[in-house]
């Protein structure tokens, strides 16, 4: 095999950048909402498209992108990302109506879907597998990084500036990034430059995943009724049908069912599916929690959340070490265990709960996020063949998002179901908020004890047991 490790931190590099670029301007937008409405006369709903337009392009191209990735190269990839990724940002600050702008944001989205898809699979590539898990942490700090900033720098921008250099800001990044790609890796070696990118495969996973996107996010909005949402569901459980009609067959296979035979991929996947409903439950949420309960400020409330990101930049370069050195699954099942500790905190908080309570709650949850991630990641990346990680990496983007995606869905629609029963037995606004807002944990405390199964029994990683042996 090709040593490829002289691009280790190039690749890092421009890995980093890519995604410093997509956790900022994730992050950086969500504060522009507000401002971006009154301005343009839109409604909450309305405004609310330009995160959702986002993130459906972003879950409906990532796995096609990874495998476009295995034939094109990964330097294509960067690239294009960049490029669009750029112009995206340039037409979303130069929109004149709230329309144009969704429309842009979701051309924006395809970019980024480009840049964060194969970001695992290079790394993989070019770190020596006793140095993959703190190259992935290094990356882990990066998402933090752009998490903690984008709020902050987005409202010190739209106070300077106006809410349209929270698109122009990104522009001097992609430049770099192109330029990087194109200096750095621009002979970086294809994996598969024989392989067909089957397109009815493609065609239908895309639609798949769009129409399941479209419809959770209308439905958690309360703009869909449970009859369209039926509908819908039916619909993309059809073109998921087709797509894996399609994988069955090797002329019109995009990515291939033979990667999920793989038990360490498939129930590490998995885990880490679980694991992020979990946490976008509790991000959901809890700022509703803190402003409506405890009347916190909206600065007040962003500070507290700042605790999640901070424990990822904590814990990534530790929970990287051990990737290194220990096996995954055990650090990864110790860090779901302090996640699912965390949520049992947050279960129990009230408008009793004393600051120290909330944060103590917080702290337990994103130490054990920070601890699950890197090894988790080096396990699923791990397991893939030196030619699936361009789709690894896409289905792992993929899996990531959905479950955000999905947890944010799942806690809405719980919480305001389980809020109208309280109220129309009479209770108060407050004790009603604080029943539901248990409903909702109770049943999430679920997908944390399962994401402990699946990350506990999935076994050892077979590319270690092969280097393990003398």
């Amino acid at each position: 095999m090709e040593d490829l490790s002289r691009y280790k931190y190039k690749s890092l590099l421009i890995t980093g950048l890519a995604t410093f670029l997509g956790t900022l301007d994730s992050s950086i937008v969500n504060v522009s909402l507000p401002t971006i409405s009154r301005e343009m006369g839109a409604s909450v709903d309305l405004v609310g498209w330009i995160i959702l337009s986002y993130a459906i392009a972003v879950i409906s191209f990532l796995m096609v992108f990874g495998a476009v990735a295995e034939k094109k190269g990964y330097q294509i990839s960067y690239v294009y990302g960049f490029l669009i990724f750029a112009l995206g940002s340039l037409l979303c600050g130069l929109s004149s109506n709230i329309y144009f702008l969704i429309a842009m944001r979701g051309f924006q989205g395809i970019g980024a879907a480009l840049l964060i898809a194969v970001g695992p699979a290079l790394l993989t590539r070019t770190f020596p597998e006793n140095e993959r898990g703190r190259g992935l942490s290094m990356i882990a700090m990066v998402v933090s990084t752009g998490l903690m900033l984008g709020p902050p720098l987005g409202g010190f921008l739209i106070a300077l500036a106006g809410w349209r250099w929270i698109f122009f800001v990104n522009l001097p990044f992609a430049i770099l990034g192109i330029y990087f790609t194109k200096r750095y890796i621009a002979d970086f070696p294809i994996t598969s430059p024989d392989r067909k990118i089957s397109l009815p495969g493609a065609a239908t996973l895309s639609l798949a995943l769009l129409i399941l996107m479209a419809a959770l996010s209308l439905f958690s909005r309360h703009i869909l009724s449970e009859s369209a949402l039926a509908a819908l569901s039916v619909i993309s459980v059809l073109a998921f049908g087709m797509f894996f009609y399609f994988e069955g067959k090797p002329h019109t296979r995009l990515i291939g069912l033979e990667i999920f035979r793989n038990r360490v991929f498939t129930f590490s996947g998995s885990a880490m599916f679980l694991v992020f409903v979990s946490l976008s439950s509790v991000t959901v949420l809890l700022p509703f929690y803190l402003e409506q309960v405890h009347r916190y400020d909206p600065e007040e409330v962003g500070l507290i959340l700042m605790i999640l990101p901070l424990c990822g930049l904590f814990m990534a370069p530790l929970a990287g070490y051990l990737a290194d050195k220990i096996q995954a699954r055990i650090i990864s099942t110790l860090g779901v265990l302090l996640m699912l500790a965390g949520i049992l905190l947050v279960r129990r908080l009230d408008d009793h709960s004393t600051l120290m309570q909330i944060i103590t709650a917080l702290l337990f949850v994103g130490l054990g996020m920070g601890l699950f991630s890197t090894p988790n990641t080096s396990s699923i990346m791990g397991a893939a063949k030196k030619t699936q990680l361009g789709s690894a990496s896409g289905i792992l983007a993929t899996i990531r998002s959905l479950g955000l995606a999905i947890g944010v869905s799942l806690a809405i629609a719980i919480f305001g179901y389980y809020q109208n029963l309280h109220l129309k037995t009479g209770a108060d606004k407050l004790s009603s908020f604080i029943a539901a807002y248990r409903e909702v944990y109770l049943i999430i405390l679920f997908f944390a004890v399962g994401a402990i199964i699946l990350s506990l029994i999935r076994g050892r990683n077979i590319q270690s047991e092969t280097k393990e042996k003398p």
